[in-house]
């Protein structure tokens, strides 16, 4: 989904206080513009399967296996701003202890014009380090621990959108792949609009 897509969508939307998504930058961009007052919560879940991506469940280095098992005490869940800062704080260290380590490089012996002289050689640890560091400098990994939302009940991952909405959306699609684009479209309006908490009186249906 585009930029221009998303904008559209999100401009019919009265903006919300907080928004969970999984982090693609049509979606933070048009939140940014539509909604500058909602704030983000990144979802858990996706940030680990991010860094999991890059880091493999089996890191080479004493540096990666300790950054993993940061991620995985942030995917078992933390709870209080006071273990969230804690956990910050172990970020920190982390960076204090790896930072030179993190910026070694590997150069190429007189690379062809079209190759790169070098490259950071821990690119995957490198990476991982970034986007965590990113995630708390932008306010966007402990959003659901915020003071004013902690009665809120913000969740931290997308999974009950992605394994019960939209995993159900899925399964409808395919057992009905014969009906017509239009009526494929209606069938998940009608869907949708059968999970709403707040419905009123139809006039169209399928």
């Amino acid at each position: 989904m585009n930029l221009v897509i998303t904008g559209i969508l999100l401009v019919k939307i009265s903006s919300p206080i907080v928004v969970v998504c999984d982090g693609q930058k049509c979606i933070l961009l048009a939140i940014n513009r539509c909604w500058p007052t909602t704030r983000v919560q990144r979802c858990i879940f996706h940030v680990w399967q991010n860094i999991r991506t890059k880091l493999t469940l089996h890191p080479q280095t004493t540096a990666g296996v300790e950054l993993l098992q940061l991620v995985k005490d942030l995917l078992k869940g933390i709870k209080t701003k006071e273990k969230a800062g804690k956990w910050i704080k172990q970020l920190i260290l982390w960076k204090q202890t790896y930072g030179d380590f993190i910026k070694e490089r590997t150069y190429i012996t007189n690379p062809a014009p079209s190759q790169r002289k070098w490259w950071y050689t821990y690119r995957g640890l490198r990476s991982s380090y970034k986007q965590l560091d990113k995630l708390i400098k932008d306010n966007q990994l402990f959003t659901y621990l915020e003071t004013d939302l902690s009665e809120k009940s913000i969740p931290r991952t997308t999974n009950y959108v992605e394994g019960g909405i939209n995993s159900q959306r899925r399964t409808k699609l395919k057992l009905h792949r014969g009906m017509s684009e239009e009526h494929q479209r209606r069938l998940v309006e009608w869907y949708l609009y059968s999970r709403t908490n707040d419905q009123k009186p139809t006039r169209n249906c399928l």
